[in-house]
């Protein structure tokens, strides 16, 4: 059985982007609208760098679900993290010293 690979499944509900979400402590409740999982998770997590963090965890999980789909790649939790160090890092780099 296949699931149908929405942006709400690639990016909040499947069991990989689940585990990704955990490993940096943002809950998704799927049982809500889309901007009301946003705002409940934004309030939970409760850092100001939510957003930031968001959309560099979702890059992280569009680039290593691509290097499974075109590249041939396994799924690797662990090389997702090394992912989003990596990308969270080029962040810090860019970011002001106040932030």
């Amino acid at each position: 059985m296949s699931t149908e690979e929405t942006l709400l499944h690639l990016f909040l509900t499947c069991p990989f982007s689940l585990q990704c979400w955990q490993t940096i402590g943002i809950h998704w409740d799927s049982t809500l609208s889309v901007t009301e999982m946003v705002l409940q998770a934004r309030q939970l997590f409760g850092l100001p760098s939510f957003r930031e963090i968001v959309l560099i965890a979702s890059w992280c999980i569009w680039t290593h679900r691509n290097s499974i789909i075109f590249d041939g790649a396994f799924v690797s939790l662990e090389r997702r993290k090394s992912s989003f160090k990596d990308e969270i890092g080029l962040v810090l780099h860019r970011a002001k010293p106040s932030l």
